[in-house]
């Protein structure tokens, strides 16, 4: 029979399935119970998971607590959607069987599936209550932590993972401790373990954060070699290329930093992080036009993007223009768009215009907003002064002043307004 089985499964594999499912249809009422129970996870493999079931639930009549036929029964109910059915299966598995452990494992699966994270949570420490040492088990224990955002709980479990010899094509775990302890902020731990991630395995997941934490701790060299490999390997993950904008610009090259945008642009048109880089890059080195327009792209994408809004807003400031700031802030207006921000804004087109009561009640309006930025201050201070009101204005200056220590034509200023009061 085995010799039959293995044949079923080579023609399979070989694509000759029609030949191979005759032969395991042949098989599916041999007297023989294992053969049966082999052929059920053959079908299982195959995606015939009504099939396997099948064959399972006529097993289970024979034998009623066995392990492995209600933990192949739960993965094909797991397969037709039948989640309690397989709940159900796993459930009555004993403590004493061999299958008990992946059955706890699998349970948490599913239960972390229903939103039950704390069910699953149990689960997984009933089955270390069995097997505390199970490599798989403990790998499963952190990797469950980190989906779950707790890194610092998930890292005792992927180093005792890989302590008793855990090994698996599909789960890296110098990955998952290098992103664990890159969540914790302990950057220098977490590239010795990317590095080793990528040496096993450098897929994109392990190359994107390993460039990223290299950012972070300031290693831009590394940074930019990382990211760039997975540029050349997988152009289109998109996420790589904001930050490796970021690396080229800490290293002076906007130019290339430039370039970048527009290559992931390429990739991903509609991505709002890559026009706002390509919008501050063109204002910084004077492209005013091409700045104007990647910010108005984001405008487009997202009318609920205010930082665009802000830098576009301040662009048209810096080029004097009233009216365009007008027609933007009419525009987020419309869309339904509200922010302390668009009437401070509001308050320097009118400043422009030397309609210095309307952009001072207009201040007035977003005085708390203005509390916490330095600039703002000051220029609420000189349209205060402007209106005549020196007291105010001197309280806003020593607020500007306390955000801006080292503006010294303001600290000098400040100082020949307080030499006149005298």
């Amino acid at each position: 029979m085995q010799e039959q089985l293995m044949e079923a499964v080579q023609l399979i594999e070989e694509g000759d399935v029609e030949r191979g499912l005759t032969i395991l249809n042949a098989l599916e009422n041999h007297e023989d119970d294992d053969t049966q129970f082999q052929v059920a996870a053959i079908y299982q493999e195959l995606g015939h998971a009504e099939k396997s079931m099948t064959i399972i639930d006529e097993l289970l009549v024979k034998f009623p607590n066995e392990g492995s036929l209600l933990t192949l029964k739960a993965e094909a109910a797991i397969d037709l959607d039948e989640e309690e059915t397989a709940i159900t299966s796993l459930e009555n598995i004993d403590q004493r069987d061999h299958a008990y452990v992946e059955a706890q494992m699998l349970l948490a699966d599913l239960y972390q599936l229903q939103g039950l994270e704390e069910v699953a949570e149990q689960k997984l420490f009933k089955a270390m209550e069995v097997a505390p040492k199970e490599p798989v088990l403990l790998a499963g224990i952190g990797s469950y932590y980190v989906e779950q955002g707790s890194y610092q709980k998930a890292i005792p479990y992927l180093k005792q993972a890989i302590e008793h010899g855990f090994s698996s094509e599909e789960a890296n775990m110098n990955l998952l401790l290098a992103e664990s302890y890159s969540n914790t902020g302990e950057w220098e731990t977490a590239l010795n373990y990317y590095e080793d991630a990528v040496d096993e395995r450098a897929e994109p997941r392990a190359l994107f954060g390993y460039g990223f934490t290299a950012l972070q701790a300031g290693m831009t060299e590394t940074a930019i070699e990382q990211l760039e490999a997975l540029r050349a390997k997988d152009p289109a993950f998109t996420s790589l290329y904001v930050p490796l904008i970021e690396a080229y610009e800490q290293e002076g090259n906007a130019d290339k930093a430039l370039e970048l945008t527009r290559a992931g642009l390429v990739q991903d048109e509609e991505n709002e992080q890559l026009y706002l880089k390509q919008g501050h890059l063109n204002q910084t080195t004077g492209a005013t036009d091409e700045a104007t327009r990647a910010f108005l792209r984001v405008l487009d994408l997202n009318p609920a993007n205010h930082k665009a809004a802000s830098q576009l807003l301040e662009l048209y400031y810096e080029q004097e223009d009233a009216d365009e700031i007008m027609t933007l802030l009419d525009r987020l207006k419309t869309s339904g768009e509200e922010d302390p921000l668009f009437l401070y804004y509001e308050g320097k087109a009118k400043q422009l215009d030397d309609d210095v009561e309307g952009a001072l009640l207009l201040f007035e309006q977003v005085q708390e907003y203005l509390s916490s930025d330095g600039l703002a201050m000051e220029e609420y201070g000189y349209l205060l002064l402007e209106n005549g009101k020196r007291e105010e204005a001197m309280t806003a200056f020593k607020r500007a002043l306390a955000l801006q220590e080292d503006n010294q034509q303001l600290r000098m200023y400040v100082h020949s307004l307080q030499e006149e009061e005298w």
